[in-house]
């Protein structure tokens, strides 16, 4: 299989359905029994590799697609890159759901406003914010 490594593949693995991997395979190590995909370096064990194939150039450009998870923004900087890449941001206050997927179109040292108009201070509202992966 080390000749795969490299490559950018397809990696099915675990049970019908199977997991999908796409990423240019970084190592293969028999020592450890794990190859190792994708930029992020996800070690899969052998045991849960069902079969990999090449990826074809059509399928390598990948649309972006929302992370699973999220984190609480509370750094100027982290408000700066919402803002940049229109990352969708989720807002609480309390237990209270006040926008779900909005966009973050501009933030002050104490406030932010939404792409729907909304601004809401910093202080007593939770920003959680889910960015792009792809």
């Amino acid at each position: 299989m080390k000749h795969w490594v490299g490559r950018p593949v397809i990696m099915y693995c675990g049970e019908p359905p199977y997991t999908i991997m796409k990423g240019v395979l970084r190592k293969w190590d028999p020592a450890a029994s794990v190859a190792v995909i994708g930029h992020q370096e996800i070690a899969v064990p052998f045991r849960d590799i069902v079969f990999i194939k090449a990826l074809a150039p059509k399928e390598r450009a990948l649309p972006p697609v929302l992370h699973s998870v999220g984190y609480v923004m509370r750094e100027r900087q982290q408000f700066d890159n919402a803002v940049y890449f229109k990352s969708a941001v989720t807002v609480w206050r309390g237990d209270q759901l006040i926008a779900y997927n909005s966009i973050i179109i501009s933030h002050t040292k104490g406030s932010v406003t939404l792409q729907d108009g909304q601004n809401l201070m910093k202080g007593s509202h939770l920003f959680v914010v889910r960015s792009l992966r792809g």
